[in-house]
């Protein structure tokens, strides 16, 4: 019997997703918190049999001991950092909406220019310096001074 998570998987064994979970959670230690790191710990502990978890948000609330606002939340900032692909799943027996699927995407290397741009803030900052340069002189306008004067 195939067992429908499956097909939501990125990954065939439970070796690749534990170390593409690593990764993702190395590369963006920064922007997550403790919260963030233990919902993905549970959702990577539901997938190791079939490559992807069904899952409630209550199921994850108990694991974690947070509130249901505060899963959901983790939940959505994960799915930002495109570590977690949420899947909305309607059950078919009673087409109704069931617990959503997630499924830990592939770690995904940054190329040498992306993280030399992340790794050096003041190249951003040059970058964004210029365009707001180029944008103020394409929009200036001559100032009236007969408002000047008065």
């Amino acid at each position: 019997m195939t067992h429908y998570l499956k097909d939501y998987a990125y990954f065939t064994n439970k070796f690749d997703l534990d170390k593409a979970a690593s990764l993702q959670k190395q590369e963006h230690w920064q922007e997550m918190n403790q919260t963030d790191r233990d919902v993905l710990d549970v959702i990577r502990r539901y997938s190791v049999k079939f490559g992807a978890a069904h899952l409630k948000h209550y199921t994850i609330e108990k694991a974690i001991k947070k509130s249901n606002a505060t899963v959901r939340r983790a939940i959505r900032k994960l799915e930002k950092l495109g570590i977690i692909d949420r899947i909305h799943y309607v059950r078919p027996v009673m087409n109704g909406l069931g617990a959503n699927i997630y499924a830990i995407k592939p770690f995904k290397q940054p190329s040498k220019i992306e993280k030399r741009v992340k790794d050096n803030p003041a190249t951003v900052k040059q970058a964004r310096n210029q365009e707001r340069k180029a944008s103020n002189s394409a929009e200036m306008l001559p100032v009236p001074t007969t408002f000047l004067s008065e």
